[in-house]
């Protein structure tokens, strides 16, 4: 995954601001996949992750204007991705739990597949370390993108990956894996 960096992606960003439909086209080119992955560690649901990081782009492109630090662009939009992916989970929390469903298949039915198990291990993560799981392993991005996206501190990072890779050892553990 690149992203752009420095003064590359501040011109692209001010150019969207400006109006410009290829410069947020090409904006959504470099983060759309990020944004998928930042919702799916919220939803558990790629259709669902999709459809928020659709809206996140909505929302920034009719609210470019209100963007006061282009060069935060990144972690702008991954604030609207999280927000929209909360109203998604909000509406569907009348009909199905996400994250009881999760729970409950740690417990009630071992998975007998390594794959499965490290999916419901992740599945139960609470979402602050989930995020970083899915961001860092599944969309494979480094600490600097990560921090681009989440807009946290790279210390930050590397303190929940260390407590998230911790806690994903000890619900392995559970499910019989060592």
């Amino acid at each position: 995954m690149d992203l752009l960096h420095g003064n590359d992606e501040l011109i692209l960003v001010q150019t969207a601001q400006a109006g410009s439909v290829e410069a947020f086209g090409r904006l959504y080119q470099r983060y759309y996949a990020q944004m998928v992955w930042l919702a799916y560690a919220i939803l558990l649901d790629k259709d669902l992750a999709e459809d928020a990081a659709q809206e996140a782009f909505a929302v920034a492109c009719s609210r470019m204007a209100d963007l006061r630090r282009p060069d935060r662009f990144a972690a702008w939009l991954g604030r609207i991705c999280k927000n929209q992916a909360y109203r998604i989970l909000r509406a569907r929390s009348s009909s199905v739990d996400l994250a009881a469903t999760g729970r409950q298949g740690l417990y009630l039915d071992p998975p007998e597949h390594g794959q499965e198990a490290v999916r419901l291990a992740v599945a139960g993560l609470p979402v602050m370390y989930r995020q970083i799981i899915v961001l860092f392993y599944y969309n494979q991005l480094s600490y600097q993108q990560i921090h681009h996206v989440l807009g946290i501190s790279i210390d930050r990072i590397k303190g929940r990956l260390f407590r998230a890779r911790r806690m994903l050892e000890r619900r392995l553990r559970q499910l019989g894996f060592d």
